[in-house]
């Protein structure tokens, strides 16, 4: 029997066959296996499909703060989701964050998730400070001292 990636095995070859069948999963777009309750299966590298979970996640709230920041008024920061952190930035700000966030989405499947990941972790260093209202007072305000608690 050939076993060819258009072919929707069924769980018998996947028994009988088990390197072919893993061979063609392993192909671009992987391979689909028909379960005896007829059920078709996706078997693909766990890498790319991570990936690809991972950007939609990320693309899905960001549609959603997107909508939110239409809004003429401000929201309940539990709307934001998974980005909750970033509802006590001003809204210029969160703005700008989301489109770097997904320009940074769309590069997950060549580039990995580190990028995004390193862009997450400064934005909430961000809003972090945001949420300090001493800190913001400071980071706002005239620059002709410096900073309290900074070391040159």
């Amino acid at each position: 029997m050939s076993l060819a990636p258009e072919i929707l095995y069924q769980v018998t070859d996947l028994a009988r066959h088990h390197r072919g069948v893993v061979e063609a999963g392993r192909r671009p777009g992987g391979t689909m296996i028909r379960d005896k309750d007829g059920e078709a299966l996706l078997l693909a590298p766990a890498g790319p499909v991570k990936r690809e979970r991972y950007a939609l996640e990320g693309l899905k709230a960001a549609v959603r703060v997107l909508k939110l920041l239409g809004l003429d008024q401000s929201c309940d920061p539990l709307l934001y989701g998974s980005l909750t952190w970033l509802a006590v930035l001003p809204r210029e700000d969160q703005t700008t964050f989301i489109w770097e966030y997904v320009r940074a989405l769309q590069a997950v499947e060549g580039a990995g998730t580190e990028a995004v990941e390193e862009l997450l972790y400064e934005w909430q260093q961000t809003a972090r400070a945001w949420a300090d209202d001493s800190l913001r007072a400071e980071l706002t305000g005239e620059l002709n001292e410096p900073l309290s608690d900074v070391e040159l």
